[in-house]
């Protein structure tokens, strides 16, 4: 099926999606208004209530329907997550990459830059009207993750790409489909929730979410075909601009940098000591992505994430798989093992405080420290709850006599050559999160630093050559007087105990609360968005059926009764079995036999008389 086949066919597609919600609501008033006659008919007897049950059950899933038509008409691209648009005051440097860009692939109109938090970036055509036939307002959205990951270079190539989708004219054939997009998600997440919300939608929200899923294959079988051929467009008008070589860095670099930015989050946003945050998250995201331990880890998780499927939702996939991307870029070839990604951060913008928290809502209210200071009290945080289970560790070597633990007895386990069974100990005593998998005495080497630091009146400096003796004491059973000496030197008391024991005398493992973990608790609350929407939806429920039925009672009572006609008795007419002459009106019927001599029976009075004689039909030979 040719390109402009598929397009035809999916405007036609969104076309009949908002004419068929248009006569769902025709339907559903017109199932009302009939309500309504059936309610005040002359004839009703009694309230049609099944009729206004199924009214007020259907005005949920007759709405969502409704709600997914005009968000799709009137709210296109509205971001699902934070975003804000920078300026030329505070991002200098990105304008000028951008505007660059646009001059030499033909984009005559001004580009505006938004900037938000996810990994990616995508050129959109924002405001335009008649279903995206009329051009609009420039759009690009670009994630600081990625500003701050990828080297100046590689950043160019991804904006050179997603500029080729503007001067290709691919953002025309995306508006309108994404209004279908939008209508159809928007559609079956509603009715989803609401149905589960309340049973007594749920029971009519079947048949309109089979309508949603029949379109969704079709767009599915239309649409995502001619996305994955516009990406495939945009690479190769991208790569004559700035190197295929480049673009397959970028695009494989990229795909990257979103795991990394999750667990950054995780570790160091998420997990922030006492909410104090770092001034600036995305900067130190460009630290972190420095960091030699992290550039070892990139060969593998390049690999693997290349190799993996294509991301794709309930439409299915729109790009290609990246390593058929990177193949057509490399002309077949297998990319370079070593790709450089040594981050400058040169284009993030200059945000004030109030601009990150706008981004990040963890910001609202928060504390926030440079970079380096917080990076220290975090490792210290994060350190301190490994004194406990350094502790247990020694009290499994040297036995469960030794209650209170001091750190002299540590450096005398070292001293002695048993860092490896100290290591394992300790191993056993802490979550598998903290431990270093490739660096047994790591760990071990932390605890005894946070230990150390514990002891401390006041904590060292950065220039402090603390760290590293601590470090040649446990790898060096040789270094440790050196670390005593130091110690000595600042007033450490080795022979105080390390820490309070706890009174249960149980294993550190068995009470992590006690350790310094707390354990994850699921509560059987329902969430506030939760709560929201069942209260919403039983709301609109009771309201559509206390209005219908109310309205139906009042036209019930005022129905016009139909007048009560009394029966009218209607005479038999009897024929008899054989035909006689009916009596004439003076002639009257032959009196009844006497009681005498026929006993009298009720149901007499019911018969037919006998048939009189008269002179003339008397036999006159009969003799008497």
């Amino acid at each position: 099926m040719s390109h402009r086949i598929r397009l035809a066919l999916a405007a036609t597609l969104l076309v009949t999606f908002y004419a068929a919600v248009a006569l769902t609501i025709l339907i559903w008033v017109t199932l009302v208004v009939l309500m309504f006659d059936v309610a005040g008919s002359a004839y009703a007897t009694t309230l049609p209530v099944t009729g206004f049950l199924f009214c007020a059950g259907t005005a949920v899933p007759v709405y969502a329907l409704g709600d997914a038509a005009r968000r799709s008409l009137f709210l296109v691209d509205t971001p699902s997550t934070p975003s804000m648009e920078v300026g030329r005051d505070r991002a200098a440097a990105l304008h000028a990459l951008v505007d660059d860009l646009a001059e030499r692939l033909g984009v005559s109109e001004p580009v505006r830059i938004r900037l938000h938090t996810t990994v990616g970036a995508e050129a959109v055509d924002e405001d335009t009207r008649f279903l995206g036939l009329s051009a609009g307002n420039h759009v690009l959205s670009v994630g600081l993750p990625l500003l701050a990951a990828l080297p100046h270079r590689q950043i160019r190539a991804v904006m050179a790409h997603e500029l080729a989708h503007l001067s290709l004219r691919h953002h025309r054939v995306r508006a309108f489909t994404l209004r279908l997009e939008t209508s159809l998600t928007v559609a079956r997440e509603s009715l989803i929730s609401f149905g589960t919300a309340n049973g007594l939608v749920g029971m009519y929200v079947g048949l309109p979410q089979a309508m949603i899923g029949l379109y969704i294959r079709l767009f599915r079988r239309l649409v995502q075909p001619v996305r994955r051929r516009q990406e495939l467009e945009a690479d190769h008008t991208a790569a004559r601009l700035c190197g295929a070589p480049t673009l397959a860095e970028a695009l494989a670099n990229r795909a990257v940098v979103e795991p990394l930015w999750i667990e950054f989050q995780r570790i160091y946003l998420d997990a922030a000591p006492d909410g104090v945050l770092p001034v600036d998250p995305f900067r130190a995201f460009a630290c972190t992505m420095a960091d030699p331990g992290v550039q070892d880890r990139l060969p593998a998780l390049r690999a693997q994430r290349v190799e993996a499927p294509a991301a794709q939702n309930e439409f299915g996939p729109s790009h290609p798989h990246l390593a058929y991307r990177l193949r057509r870029l490399t002309k077949g070839q297998e990319p370079a093992a070593a790709i450089a990604c040594r981050p400058d951060a040169a284009l993030l913008p200059d945000l004030l405080p109030g601009q990150v928290a706008g981004l990040l809502a963890r910001y609202v209210g928060a504390t926030t420290l440079p970079w380096q200071d917080w990076i220290d009290r975090w490792t210290d945080a994060r350190n301190a709850v490994l004194v406990e289970p350094l502790c247990a560790a020694v009290r499994t070597l040297v036995g469960p006599e030794h209650q209170s633990v001091a750190l002299h007895q540590v450096l005398h386990l070292l001293e002695a050559g048993q860092r490896m069974p100290l290591a394992r100990a300790l191993a056993g005593q802490v979550p598998e999160a903290h431990r270093e998998p490739d660096d047994p005495l790591a760990l071990l080497s932390a605890a005894l630093l946070a230990l150390v630091k514990s002891r401390l009146t006041e904590r060292p400096g950065p220039r402090s050559p603390l760290p590293q003796l601590v470090r040649d004491a446990v790898c060096q059973p040789g270094q440790v007087s050196r670390l005593s000496l130091h110690l000595a030197g600042c007033g450490v008391d080795e022979t105080a105990p390390a820490q309070d024991t706890p009174e249960t005398g149980q294993h550190p493992s068995e009470e992590p609360e006690q350790a310094g973990y707390t354990t994850a608790k699921v509560s059987g609350v329902i969430p506030e968005a939760g709560r929201r929407v069942i209260s919403s939806v039983r709301a609109v429920t009771l309201t559509v059926l206390i209005v219908v039925v109310a309205v139906g009672g009042l036209r019930w009572a005022a129905r016009d009764k139909p007048a009560v006609v009394p029966p009218t008795r209607v005479t038999p007419t009897y024929s008899p079995v054989y035909p006689i002459s009916p009596p004439l009106p003076s002639e009257p019927y032959a009196p009844l036999p006497s009681a005498s001599a026929y006993p009298f029976n009720p149901e007499d009075r019911y018969r037919l008389p006998s048939p009189v004689l008269r002179p003339s039909d008397v036999y006159l030979g009969a003799t008497p």
